[in-house]
């Protein structure tokens, strides 16, 4: 309830300051890219339940999401997905051309992902927890899945501050599972400190 309550209250402390960014990338994004301006895609949320995240559309219109999927189950080499904290095979795409030059600003920014504050406030997403997977993604992590779907997914968590795009599936199951097993309320916080710092120096941005 605490981390309910602290969800809606940042978000309502600082929607006069969100409200003028989104509609400023709004306009941004129809005079550099085009309609439509948000990219909304099924994700898995807590305790396995499907949910619409809404983020600023940063590919190209015809993008193909059986490219990603394909990535994603290269990376995993048909084996599930042990939490690790050794380095491995990064989650990045290098060089991926389905990503407008628009769009790859507000990624390295991570201004794409301020939509999901809708999220919070629908409920489905809290502002710190484990990013929530397309349903391919979750399915990679077998028994560990049900465990990472446990708590509410965030819109930063324990693995975007430790690297983001530049940790292997392994490793960002490793901090998501860290996250669960030691939760508290000051933590959150020292995540969201670090998400800041992070943001400012495009640590891990794709």
């Amino acid at each position: 309830m605490i981390k309910r309550l602290f969800d809606i209250a940042i978000i309502v402390i600082f929607i006069p300051f969100f409200l003028p960014i989104i509609l400023l990338i709004s306009i941004f994004s129809i005079v550099n890219q085009g309609k439509p301006i948000f990219f909304v895609q099924n994700r898995v949320g807590k305790n396995n339940k499907i949910f619409k995240l809404y983020k600023f559309r940063t590919m190209e219109i015809t993008a193909e999401e059986d490219f990603h999927r394909s990535h994603y189950l290269d990376l995993a080499k048909g084996k599930e997905i042990k939490p690790s904290n050794s380095p491995l095979e990064p989650i990045r795409i290098e060089n991926d051309d389905r990503i407008t030059k628009y769009g790859a600003f507000l990624r390295k920014t991570s201004l794409d992902e301020l939509p999901n504050i809708l999220n919070v406030l629908i409920g489905n997403m809290s502002i710190v927890g484990p990013r929530p997977l397309v349903n391919y993604e979750s399915e990679l992590y077998g028994e560990y899945n049900n465990k990472r779907c446990s708590v509410p997914p965030g819109i930063t968590g324990l693995a975007q501050v430790q690297g983001r795009l530049d940790l292997s599936l392994q490793e960002r199951l490793f901090w998501d599972l860290q996250y669960i097993d030691n939760y508290s309320f000051f933590e959150d916080i020292k995540i969201i400190y670090k998400t800041i710092a992070s943001v400012i120096s495009r640590k891990g941005a794709n």
